[in-house]
């Protein structure tokens, strides 16, 4: 699961640079109305896109070097053709650049020039008609801007899933750990919403995990691909106009300052894409391992600073210590910009497989993916087989999950048929293992 850096630019628009590009694509070359009779029966060879002028960064990326870039289709037997660019970070989103319906040239060079709008990067294809039907997709090509570095461009192929980051289906069986790297800045997050769990990565290592809260049911956090451009330090905060705010003794849209004790941000929050979903501290140390806050990841403040340090330190951001020290120990407010984005992937998986254990966890907003039947084909992909297990051993397994507690067994006690014998359950979080009672004696009781 190696993931690179990400794009420093990535606040992609879409409606608008479809618009820009709407506007500014123009067919280069007029139709030709006097192709050749013979060209009509000519079997279509696979077709080919290409762009100009551009230089190569890296094996994967093609560098603009103008203003305007210049596509070519070569598709000989086509009637039309759809161009067409997938955004970096728009994973399965695309937009059509530009439809045309007649070859440029008698050879069967369809060509068309836009200018380039200063976020552009991703994929750019053809998707190419011929004449009896047939359908045939150019293999794309990677097009970015001159001012977006090679490193920065690498991120562009990090795709979400909803598998957890820890499963062996994505590891191989191995998590490899390391210390943090400072200046590598080769980072992402990933968080499994049912395990409140936050990873931090460097490549395809990780560097630590943090045990969090998580939005309440009635404001789920959302899974998905999303973003940090900065880390804001002393935040205030503006009330939504929820219910989820009537404990806080505020009203909508007033604004709560850091220090208020009405603010549930605290020191420091990392926002992540739209919908004001964050990552900030934790507003009490029972927020670990719950359902607590407004759809946002909650931290407790150690381990909130100790991410923070850790981004900084490879990211090699233009902060001081002095300068962070500063805005802990202060009211100060401190807005640090990441150099580039850092990807945080929000995945819901209530069964993983890691390192040959297998863990259940429980389904926290009920989106019902913990059945038998998902239960036996996570096996049968752990090697598992189908016989082994009948349906009342796998349903005994999944109701052995409770809300604080998952149910763990190895792989290899279930292929041995031991599952309900050698299963555990255990606290999925150190805030879900109940605290002991301090004893006390007789004596004791009468001295207070």
């Amino acid at each position: 699961m190696m993931i690179l850096p990400c794009l420093r630019r990535t606040k992609l628009v879409l409606s608008i640079l479809f618009a820009s590009l709407m506007v500014s694509c123009q067919v280069s070359n007029g139709p030709n109305e006097n192709l050749p009779a013979n060209r009509q029966t000519v079997t279509a060879n696979e077709p080919t896109i290409e762009a100009t002028p551009t230089s190569k960064s890296d094996d994967q990326w093609q560098v603009i070097s103008s203003d305007n870039v210049t596509l070519n289709v070569t598709a000989p037997g086509a009637k039309s053709i759809k161009i067409l660019y997938r955004p970096a970070f728009a994973e399965d989103r695309h937009l059509v650049l530009k439809q045309l319906t007649q070859p440029s040239t008698a050879d069967g060079k369809f060509s068309t020039q836009f200018k380039v709008p200063s976020d552009f990067a991703g994929d750019v294809w053809a998707e190419v008609s011929y004449r009896d039907g047939d359908k045939k997709e150019t293999k794309p090509i990677s097009l970015t801007i001159e001012s977006i570095s090679a490193d920065e461009l690498a991120g562009a192929s990090y795709k979400h899933t909803e598998e957890s980051a820890r499963s062996d289906k994505l590891t191989g069986g191995h998590i490899e750990k390391t210390s943090l790297q400072p200046g590598n800045g080769d980072i992402h997050i990933t968080v499994n919403v049912p395990a409140f769990q936050l990873t931090l990565w460097q490549g395809n290592k990780e560097v630590k995990t943090y045990q969090i809260g998580i939005g309440r049911k009635e404001f789920p956090l959302p899974s998905g691909l999303r973003r940090a451009t900065q880390i804001i330090f002393n935040p205030e905060w503006v009330p939504p106009d929820s219910s989820w705010i009537e404990e806080h003794d505020v009203v909508p849209g007033e604004r709560v300052e850091a220090d208020d004790p009405r603010n549930p941000l605290g020191k420091v929050k990392i926002p992540i894409g739209g919908g004001g979903i964050l990552i900030h501290q934790a507003f009490k140390p029972g927020d670990i391992g719950h359902l607590v806050s407004h759809g946002c990841v909650r931290l407790q403040l150690d381990e909130l600073y100790d991410l923070i340090d850790k981004i900084v330190a490879a990211q090699s951001l233009s902060v001081s210590r002095q300068q962070l020290e500063r805005a802990k120990n202060s009211k100060d407010r401190l807005a640090i910009k990441l150099d580039a984005p850092l990807v945080v992937d929000i995945n819901y998986d209530t069964q993983v497989v890691e390192g040959g254990v297998l863990h259940l966890y429980p389904d926290v907003y009920n989106k019902k993916p913990n059945g038998i039947d998902e239960l036996r084909a996570e096996l049968k992909d752990a090697g598992v087989d189908d016989a082994r297990i009948d349906d009342q051993t796998l349903r005994r397994m999944l109701e052995r999950v409770s809300t604080k507690e998952e149910f763990v067994v190895s792989i290899a006690d279930l292929k041995e048929g031991r599952a309900l014998e050698a299963g555990k359950t255990q606290p999925i979080t150190n805030a879900s293992v109940p605290k002991k009672q301090p004893a006390t004696t007789g004596k004791s009781k009468k001295s207070r």
